[in-house]
C-alpha cells in the first residue's frame, strides 16, 4: 500500500468512529441533548437565577362587632357571645318617649284594647282591655312602633305587650301565681345578680291569655304598683 493511501484511510477511520460513538436516532424516538452549562453561561452572561423574594399575602382584617344598644334587651333570643378586647360595652338607653298631652275633663278611666299574645290558648274573636287613669298613663307608640301604656311621671316606665320570646344569658327567672282583680296571672321576676330587671304578667279571665311586660330604669317599686292597678282591670270582650 502507498504512503499516500494511508494517509486518506486516517481521516476516514476517525469520522467512522465518532459516528459510531454518537446517539442515534431511532424511529419514533426523541434523542435529548444533555445540557452544557458552559454554553449557558456563554451566551447568557447576565442572566440570573436567583429566585424572586415572596411577598407574603397579608391576612384579611377580621370584622369589627358593634353592639346594638337597646332599651329592653329582654326582648333579643339567647345568643352566645364572645369576649372582645377593650372595654366592656353599656347599653344606651333610647330617648325618653314624647307622650300625648293629657286632655283636660277627660274621663277618669280609659280602655285599652289588643289581641292577645297568645291566640292559640284564647276563645277566637275575643280581645283584651285594661282601663287605665289618663292622668297617670299614656297610650302610645314605643321607639319600635308597639303599642304600649307609657307612665307620665316615671320615665321609662312602661306596660309592653309580651309573649316571651326568650331571655339572654345571665338572668334569672322566679314564678309567682297571683290573682289581680278578675284575672289570674303567671308572674315572673326576672333578675341578673340579683338587680331586679323586669316583670312579666302573663294571665287572663279563662277566655283569653295574654302577657304585659313592665319594664322601668328607676321608681321601680311606684311603677309596679300603678301597673298592677291597671293589670287588675284585664277581661276579654
Amino acid at each position: 500500500m502507498k504512503k499516500n493511501t494511508v494517509f486518506f484511510l486516517f481521516p476516514l477511520l476517525a469520522v467512522a468512529t465518532l459516528t459510531a460513538c454518537a446517539p442515534r436516532a431511532l424511529p419514533g424516538i426523541i434523542t435529548i441533548t444533555p445540557e452544557m452549562p458552559f454554553l449557558r453561561a456563554t451566551l447568557y452572561p447576565n442572566v440570573s437565577h436567583t429566585p424572586l423574594p415572596r411577598t407574603p399575602t397579608p391576612a384579611p382584617a377580621s370584622p369589627t362587632v358593634t353592639p346594638s344598644p337597646s332599651p329592653y334587651p329582654w326582648r333579643l333570643l339567647p345568643q352566645a357571645t364572645a369576649t372582645l378586647p377593650g372595654p366592656t360595652p353599656t347599653e344606651t338607653l333610647l330617648p325618653v318617649l314624647e307622650l300625648p298631652t293629657a286632655r283636660p275633663f277627660a274621663p277618669s278611666r280609659q280602655a285599652w284594647r289588643g289581641e292577645p299574645t297568645y291566640p292559640a290558648d284564647s276563645q277566637p274573636g275575643l280581645r283584651f282591655r285594661v282601663d287605665y287613669d289618663p292622668a297617670r298613663w299614656a297610650l302610645t307608640e314605643d321607639n319600635f312602633g308597639v303599642t304600649v301604656l307609657a307612665h307620665r311621671e316615671i320615665p321609662y316606665c312602661l306596660i309592653i305587650p309580651w309573649s316571651g320570646r326568650g331571655l339572654p344569658a345571665g338572668l334569672q327567672v322566679e314564678h309567682e301565681f297571683r290573682t289581680l282583680g278578675g284575672a289570674d296571672f303567671d308572674i315572673h321576676t326576672i333578675t341578673r345578680e340579683g338587680k331586679l330587671e323586669f316583670i312579666a304578667y302573663v294571665g287572663g279571665d279563662r277566655k283569653i291569655v295574654t302577657g304585659f311586660q313592665v319594664a322601668f330604669q328607676e321608681q321601680e317599686e311606684t311603677c309596679i304598683q300603678d301597673a298592677e292597678t291597671v293589670l287588675a282591670t284585664l277581661r276579654s270582650e
